[in-house]
């Protein structure tokens, strides 16, 4: 997602009074690395709408939360001592339960992602990547999300939007794992640039009846690599980081994991969380986030410049799609082959 807005901001202006990315910031990053807390997440709210089976921050049992004033003062704090507030993303709780929060704090930051579970109106923010979690389908929506009857339909609408950069997270549950190829068609049709792929992590002293084992997992990322011929960017895990998602590579990922290393976490109080957003809980040693792969692109300079140079020709391939053929359309319109120079690599983690 970082390269998606990567991209966005190279190869394009954008009138959004706010902090830009600069060339000189691309140097930097080649010259010197991606630097510590580069990347950060903030719990916008305590407070949710849904209440999701595999949801960790229920767990987190906040009850309070600081002001928009206290947020903009924390903020502006963190920027006299430095922090170099280059990519955020905006968690919750549901983030658009504070949209003025949203408003204000997004200027602050080069990049922001927004994570939401779709059942408010989007933000008309061309700065933004709008990432809406959609961990279910249809009938079964209900019963994941704890959502009425036409919750999906509403969430399938605000999401439906051609004028913004939105993406679909799907998080892999053990009740769905076999929805993939249903997932892909249901929203290949909409204008929604793509779905990102995850898979469940459990908290300690969970009974791990969500939980993915490792066997399965890597027979859902041959499943994706297979899709992923015919689906092409539409499935927006690249092919990279879809092998770093194999169990072999991704198991020493987060033994270490990168994100502790380039980013930091932070509550709705706008204290630190570690070791992530997930919180303290988390069974690190089962984890399917995919935070830690991005991470590690992030803070290995040749999977950083492999990724940058596919989300420009990524971008370039959205930009013809949609002047040619526009956003909607047969999977197959959105397929390009080759796309990808890892495909095919032996060792894509270097270990």
């Amino acid at each position: 997602m970082f390269f998606e807005q990567l991209k966005t901001h190279w190869l394009k202006s954008t009138a959004v009074q706010g902090n830009q990315w600069k060339l000189q910031d691309f140097l930097r990053i080649g010259l010197m690395g991606f630097p510590g807390q580069g990347m950060i997440s903030i719990d916008v709210t305590y407070r949710c709408n849904l209440s999701c089976i595999h949801c960790y921050f229920r767990r987190q049992g906040y009850d309070s939360e600081l002001t928009v004033d206290q947020w903009v003062s924390w903020l502006e704090t963190r920027r006299t001592q430095g922090y170099p507030f280059l990519i955020c993303g905006w968690l919750g709780g549901e983030p658009f339960l504070r949209r003025d929060l949203l408003e204000k704090g997004r200027l602050y930051f080069k990049s922001n992602v927004v994570f939401t579970n779709g059942m408010f109106e989007l933000g008309s923010w061309s700065d933004c990547t709008f990432v809406v979690s959609v961990p279910a389908l249809g009938d079964q929506y209900p019963a994941i999300t704890g959502g009425d009857a036409k919750a999906f339909g509403r969430v399938k609408a605000h999401a439906d939007r051609e004028d913004l950069r939105v993406f679909i997270s799907f998080c892999i549950t053990r009740p769905t794992l076999d929805l993939i190829p249903q997932v892909l068609k249901e929203w290949e049709k909409t204008a929604v640039q793509g779905v990102y792929f995850e898979f469940y992590t459990p908290m300690h002293g969970d009974s791990l009846q969500l939980w993915v084992d490792w066997e399965s997992c890597d027979r859902v990322i041959s499943q994706l690599l297979e899709l992923k011929r015919a689906y092409g960017d539409f499935i927006a895990n690249t092919h990279q980081e879809l092998l770093l998602m194999r169990a072999r590579y991704y198991r020493a990922i987060v033994d270490d994991c990168p994100f502790c290393h380039i980013g930091a976490s932070f509550d709705p109080m706008g204290q630190r969380k570690l070791p992530c957003a997930v919180g303290p809980e988390a069974d690190c040693s089962r984890c399917g986030c995919i935070l830690p792969v991005f991470a590690r692109v992030l803070s290995k300079r040749r999977f950083m410049i492999h990724a940058l140079w596919d989300g420009i020709g990524r971008e370039l391939r959205g930009t013809y799609r949609r002047k040619n053929e526009g956003h909607r359309g047969p999977a197959s319109l959105r397929a390009e082959k080759g796309q990808d120079s890892y495909r095919g690599h032996r060792n894509p983690v270097g270990i």
